[in-house]
């Protein structure tokens, strides 16, 4: 099944009800995916502003079946539960995928998400061939996915996202002193006004 929309949802919640959420987000996830997600996670994020929030990533065939979710989370004793923990939500934006070619590994290990995002100063066509050209790069120092996508919603409507999957800490330490003397990697940095850069533990999804 394919997945044409990405879905970031980021919660604030109290640092003595942090597990707690987390723990209920691996149940919502799962229901997340019985209503009509193609995959949901949980996570936290480490870096940046939102540092100690709880991140939910939801990926969507349709947005059809992401307000089947939303109407499923309505009424769920989970949902009710998680926001009982006093979280907050912060922000969510939906964004549609402009995805570019990427070697992936058959069974990618997803265990922490680098999210940068950006305002661009060329066309979306000009920044897919830029994306595509960089992502071997990525394959090579351990990535294990390697998503594109513009925003749709939102403050950052417009905005382009990038998400790049690691297995490890090691993997992104070494993707980052490759892009450090990479030159598509300049011209990307040249193309954007980057906004964002935040990196997302991921404690479970649901397949």
């Amino acid at each position: 099944m394919s997945e044409n929309f990405y879905v970031n949802t980021v919660g604030a919640v109290p640092a003595g009800k942090l597990s707690e959420a987390v723990s209920l987000g691996v149940t919502l996830a799962e229901e997340s995916k019985a209503a009509g997600s193609t995959r949901a996670s949980v996570g936290t994020i480490m870096t940046g502003d939102n540092a100690g929030s709880v991140v939910f990533q939801q990926f969507f065939q349709s947005l059809n079946d992401f307000a089947n979710v939303m109407d499923a989370f309505a009424t769920s004793d989970t949902y009710g539960k998680i926001m009982g923990t006093g979280l907050t939500v912060t922000m969510r934006n939906i964004a549609k995928f402009c995805d570019v070619p990427f070697d992936a590994p058959t069974n990618p290990q997803r265990k922490y998400v680098i999210l940068t995002r950006g305002k661009s100063h060329i066309s979306q066509p000009e920044l897919m061939e830029l994306m595509a050209e960089a992502s071997p790069m990525f394959a090579e120092t351990g990535a294990q996915t390697f998503r594109f996508a513009r925003i749709m919603t939102g403050n950052n409507a417009g905005d382009f996202l990038l998400g790049v999957t690691y297995p490890s800490m090691s993997e992104i330490e070494a993707t980052y002193d490759a892009i450090a003397s990479n030159p598509i990697a300049a011209k990307i940095y040249n193309a954007l006004d980057v906004n964002l850069r935040t990196i997302i533990k991921v404690h479970s999804t649901a397949t």
